[in-house]
């Protein structure tokens, strides 16, 4: 019987009592249809998760008893950079789930040449906190106790500002370079540059490529951007991950 987990970031104790918040109150009574006693599993994103019981109060409150707390490491020993150009639609919410559940340790966002998504600074916050909530949904399904960091959205041109030589890969259909040929990387955070739905503009893998980026192909086929940067993914954890 799988056990329900909840993102719950404060100190645990032993004998504790927490309550749960309105949000997971529905989702624990009214979607999983949790039963008073019913055990359950918490985690503060941070690499510590508890062993609980969920106690029921009411219809709209319940709270969890801790019974013993565990730290259990369960992240990949790479560390990885998705650095995502943002795509439209449900697009980005699905590379931040499954990269959330790949292991990903960060993800930045960039409006880059070809990103056809145009955000104010308000929804860019709204959006930030959009797919730090999918992040911790993903952290609960796959039993992840850290939390990736969701960094807020910057400009491509930005990141080239603020970012030192880099270790990592940037996607080019005319890359001699294949993931077979790929050497090891270092214990330095790799990052992995994926364009948008219009790809990357020949300046910005220039560019990228200046920052210590290599070029790098995925076989003859053209794969849409929620893919690439899952399918990179899956290929550095299987060569070097924990996979």
């Amino acid at each position: 019987m799988r056990i329900p987990r909840f993102y719950l970031p404060t100190p645990y104790q032993p004998g504790a009592k927490v309550s749960l918040e309105k949000a997971q109150v529905h989702y624990a009574l009214n979607v999983l249809r949790l039963k008073h006693n019913r055990p359950v599993e918490l985690f503060d994103g941070q690499g510590v998760q508890a062993q609980a019981q969920l106690q029921i109060i009411d219809r709209r409150h319940a709270e969890v008893e801790i019974i013993a707390i565990d730290t259990i490491n369960r992240e990949s020993p790479l560390h990885t950079v998705l650095l995502q150009g943002i795509s439209k639609g449900d697009r980005m919410d699905f590379t931040i789930q499954k990269a959330t559940e790949l292991g990903i340790t960060t993800i930045q966002p960039l409006f880059t040449e070809h990103c056809d998504v145009k955000l104010s600074a308000d929804k860019q916050l709204k959006r930030q906190q959009q797919w730090q909530d999918i992040a911790i949904s993903a952290c609960e399904q796959s039993n992840r106790n850290h939390l990736p960091t969701i960094l807020p959205p910057i400009p491509f041109t930005d990141w080239l500002t603020s970012a030192e030589h880099t270790q990592g890969l940037v996607l080019e259909p005319s890359a001699a370079l294949s993931l077979k040929q790929l050497p090891p990387p270092t214990n330095d955070p790799l990052a992995i540059l994926i364009g948008p739905e219009g790809g990357l503009s020949e300046e910005e893998v220039a560019l990228a490529c200046q920052k210590g980026l290599q070029p790098l192909r995925l076989g003859p086929r053209i794969l849409r951007t929620e893919t690439a940067g899952l399918v990179i993914l899956s290929a550095l954890q299987t060569l070097w991950g924990d996979f």
